[in-house]
């Protein structure tokens, strides 16, 4: 007699095997996922570091005045976050880049004129940082009249139209120097 395996064992192996193959290969997508997602995060803390920094470091000069930092506006307005709608589709804008662009030339100039020489204030977009990502930023630096804080959120995404819902990278920043001039 000859020992051989029956047609429904093979069947039955064929079938245990090819779910197990299509359980890898329904990883494989997530996996790509997760490493796309991955590197978006860690280009968007580059970027709000390379954005943040300088902002941070100019509101925190020890030889800013009060009258000055008391002054400090919201950048890109009042709005906050609300800035990068657009007004008639209540979407985010198509590129909110130059709008974060010119939150940090404006906050960034303030910082500039209120130094008078006397720290280096770099007012241009650090492009550099965002160049051959294809990240697009989101910048809002808020502060309240009188406040000693300063409000700096930042956010990025390869989707515009996802800005908001992204990670937002978020520090604040006290007056270091002399209230009393």
């Amino acid at each position: 007699m000859r020992r051989a395996f029956t047609i429904m064992e093979v069947n039955l192996a064929i079938l245990i095997m090819a779910g197990g193959i299509l359980a890898m290969v329904s990883l494989y997508s997530l996996g790509y996922r997760e490493n796309r997602q991955s590197r978006e995060d860690v280009a968007g803390a580059a970027i709000a570091d390379a954005v943040m920094s300088p902002i941070a470091m100019g509101c925190s000069a020890t030889n800013l005045k009060w009258s000055v930092f008391r002054n400090i506006g919201n950048y890109p307005g009042d709005r906050g976050w609300a800035e990068y709608f657009n007004g008639s589709t209540g979407l985010v804008e198509k590129n909110p880049q130059s709008t974060a662009e010119q939150a940090f030339s404006g906050i960034m100039g303030a910082l500039s004129n209120a130094a008078e020489g006397q720290f280096d204030v770099k007012t241009q977009f650090p492009s550099s940082a965002v160049s051959g990502t294809g990240m697009k930023c989101g910048l809002v630096v808020l502060h309240e009249k009188d406040s000693p804080i300063v409000k700096i959120a930042f956010r990025a995404t390869r989707q515009p139209g996802m800005l908001l819902s992204m990670p937002m990278y978020y520090t604040e920043v006290r007056f270091q120097g002399d209230p009393n001039k």
